[in-house]
Parts: C-alpha cells; sequence; structure tokens
C-alpha cells in the first residue's frame, strides 16, 4: 500500500509515524514536507522515508507529485482547507486514492468567519468520487508545538493569573494529540471505513475547572481575573488592530470562548477501538515535558 503524508514534521504528523514505527516497522512512507522542514527526529524511526518538497497549498506541487507516482492512500494533515486544492488535482490526474482527512470540530462554531472555510471544504469533500475517513478534532494539547493548553500553562505557571472574559462556564473537550496519532493509525490498518468521525478528549470541563487543574499540576496558585465579555471584546478589536497578526487574542476566539466545545466520540470508540486519556493524564504529561524542557 502506498502512501503519501502531509504535515509529517508538525505535531500530529510526527506522533503519527512514531506509532507506525512502533506498530509497523520498516513501513514505506512518502512525506511531502517545505524545504524549511526539521526531519530530525523522523530520520530516526525505524521507518522507509521518501521525501517530497513542497507546499501543499499549492496545485503545482501537487501535479508534479502526482505525475511521479500513484498513491493508495494519502494522508492529509496540514489544512483541511486545502482540500479543495487537492481535489482538482487528483481530478486533473484522474487518480482516486483512498483521503485520510485532519479536519476540526471548529466547523460547528456558529461564527461564519471561522467555520466557512471548513465547511465549504467538507462538502467538496462529500462529493470525492474515492473513499475517504474525515477525523474533526477538538482542541489539540500535548506538546510545545500546541498553541492551545502549553501557552495557558506557561502564562498561567508565569503571571499566576488567568483573564475570564464571560461566565467560564462553557464546556471544553481538548484531545492529546497522540489520541489523534492513534485514530489516524488505526484508520489507516482499516481501509474499509469511509465518512467522518468526531474526536475529543477524555474528560469534560469548563474553563474554570481547566484552570484549577492547571493550577494543581503546576503547584502554584492561579487566580481567575473575571471580566465581562464586552470588555474582552473590546480589548481583542483594540490589540487586532494595533498588532493584527502578533495579536495574542482575537475578537473571534474571545467570542468563540463562549461556546461549548464537547462533542461525544462514541462512533470512533465503536469503529477505531478509541480510548482518549483523561485531561488530568494529558496534561500530567505536557507539564512534566515543560518542566523537563525548562519551559516551567
Amino acid at each position: 500500500m502506498t502512501t503519501l503524508l502531509t504535515g509529517a514534521t508538525g505535531l500530529s504528523g510526527t506522533l503519527f509515524l512514531k506509532r507506525l514505527a512502533e506498530h509497523c516497522p520498516g513501513t514505506n512512507i512518502d512525506c511531502l514536507v517545505r524545504s524549511t522542514s526539521d526531519r530530525t527526529v523522523l530520520d530516526r524511526l525505524d521507518l522507509k522515508l521518501t521525501y517530497y518538497v513542497g507546499d501543499s497549498s499549492i496545485p503545482e506541487t501537487w501535479d508534479e507529485i502526482l505525475t511521479q507516482k500513484k498513491f493508495d492512500t494519502i494522508i492529509h494533515l496540514v489544512q483541511l482547507r486545502q482540500v479543495p486544492t487537492i481535489l482538482k488535482c487528483l481530478k486533473k490526474a484522474e487518480q482516486t486514492p483512498r483521503l485520510i482527512i485532519i479536519g476540526t470540530t471548529g466547523i460547528y462554531s456558529k461564527y461564519n468567519q471561522y467555520s466557512a472555510g471548513y465547511q465549504e471544504a467538507e462538502k467538496e469533500l462529500a462529493q470525492y468520487p474515492g473513499s475517504f475517513c474525515l477525523l474533526r478534532p477538538t482542541m489539540i494539547y500535548g506538546s510545545p508545538k500546541d498553541q492551545n493548553l502549553h501557552k495557558l500553562i506557561k502564562f498561567c505557571d508565569r503571571y499566576g493569573f488567568f483573564p475570564v472574559f464571560g461566565s467560564g462556564n462553557n464546556l471544553l473537550q481538548p484531545i492529546h494529540a497522540d489520541d489523534i496519532a492513534q485514530a489516524l493509525l488505526s484508520i489507516w490498518n482499516r481501509p474499509h471505513l469511509r465518512g467522518a468521525y468526531d474526536i475529543s478528549g477524555g474528560t469534560i470541563v469548563t474553563l474554570y475547572e481547566l484552570l484549577q487543574l492547571v493550577e494543581k499540576l503546576i503547584n502554584k496558585p492561579v487566580r481567575k481575573i473575571s471580566f465581562p465579555l464586552n470588555i474582552g471584546i473590546w480589548l481583542a478589536t483594540i490589540l487586532e488592530g494595533i498588532l493584527g497578526e502578533k495579536s495574542l487574542v482575537r475578537r473571534e476566539q474571545i467570542l468563540r470562548l463562549q461556546e461549548d466545545k464537547a462533542y461525544p466520540h462514541a462512533l470512533a470508540q465503536k469503529d477505531l477501538d478509541f480510548f482518549p486519556r483523561t485531561l488530568e493524564v494529558g496534561l500530567q504529561e505536557e507539564v512534566a515535558l515543560m518542566r523537563t524542557q525548562g519551559i516551567i
């Protein structure tokens, strides 16, 4: 089975390849990477890796790869919004490999600016004439590469407080990146599976409960400072206007904090043997890693 993987040097891609090396050592995998990607970790794995250098968002990259080799499976982990580009290039090449795609539960957001691109990509994927599996993870954590709980832990450790805009009672169900890798390997090993799966962590918490857990694990007090929602939106709008993409917080992020982000994964549990770790176990691992690396 010939497989092409995008996002191999990213968080989920690296962990997927590590799991693959443990369960199926010596497997041949082709990887699409950027010229600037650090492949050091991947090259140490017991896998036979072949690299294509390019950009998965550019049609020319796909056109070049698809003229060189025909794949049975393409695993795309980079960005769901790139799916329409991939589908057009596959149609042009007259190829219908099995697709395994990482999406996001962000598609369920009521904020159109955030979810519209994902909805459009999923709509096009649904028309794909070949077989596909789509994984929709919740908020991802578990590594310095994650942009969510890693930043929250670091902020709480450094400053001893965390701002809460709105009620703080919205529900969260973060998923550890290695649990996503487990789900990817399960799908890769089950060619008959197709369709979409929501995958989430083993624990549902409110934002306040999450901060209490972080406080416990870093063994430092974390003061929760509450602000009215409209203050948060106002501050985020000003920061975006001044700092642009460098802003630490965006208006839409503040708005989306008010949405519940807990999603059942019963179907993934049934079809993929998906049993994610609890949030406390996952955060214990992340905090220990951050201490080892001198981040906190």
